[in-house]
């Protein structure tokens, strides 16, 4: 795999081993009015905002709260879950090292809110070896290409010249269907769609030190 000039990397996922804690946010909360969490819904709000996941829960479950007043407790419950579930998967740090020491230009783009990314980024000592995070602006989140291409205008560069780190189906799909060069990324929350992500990316990524391993090879 050769690198290009610059990358956009998720953070849910793919960066953290976090995104089962995202089902454990919704679970709870569902639970308050005897709401039972499926992986179908799982599934539905992988790539989706707060707000956008927030208005399907109150819509799907026809929960007795608004779209904003859920939004915000998920936004609650995950501020402390990052602290407390959320990990750094292993070799990231070193990845990212990697890629910066190759004059690489990283960024993060994420579906989860900037504030949370920024904090929870900190919290591992990542957030200064990013030029940037953004986060999606549109409810459907990474279903739509928003957030990779407004990384680009930010980076001041083609979609050919980036490489997308997923581990989400539909987010590899839509960079890839945008033009960027995207690399799977296995992760054991989303291995269940893993065929469908070998499928749709340029390459894939099994773990961060197998990956560092190969670009030293």
């Amino acid at each position: 795999m050769q690198l290009l000039p610059y990358a956009i990397l998720d953070m849910d996922g793919t960066l953290l081993d976090s995104s089962g804690m995202w089902d454990d946010v919704a679970r709870g909360l569902l639970a308050q009015w005897n709401a039972v969490y499926t992986q179908g819904q799982g599934d539905d709000t992988m790539t989706m905002t707060i707000d956008g996941a927030a208005a399907y829960f109150v819509e799907q479950c026809h929960l007795p709260v608004t779209p904003r007043e859920l939004a915000q407790q998920i936004r609650d419950r995950a501020r402390q879950a990052y602290g407390t579930i959320a990990k750094l998967k292993p070799g990231v740090r070193e990845a990212i090292d990697l890629m910066k020491s190759r004059g690489m230009t990283l960024c993060v783009a994420s579906g989860t809110e900037k504030p949370l990314v920024d904090a929870a980024l900190e919290q591992f000592g990542l957030l200064d070896r990013f030029a940037f995070t953004v986060s999606c602006r549109t409810p459907q989140g990474k279903a739509e290409p928003e957030v990779y291409l407004r990384a680009a205008q930010k980076l001041g560069a083609d979609p050919e010249q980036i490489m997308v780190f997923e581990d989400s189906p539909v987010a590899v799909h839509t960079a890839r269907k945008a033009g960027f060069y995207t690399i799977g990324v296995l992760d054991e929350h989303t291995r269940p769609h893993w065929e469908e992500v070998r499928r749709d990316a340029d390459a894939v990524l099994t773990d961060w030190p197998a990956w560092c391993a190969e670009m030293q090879g």
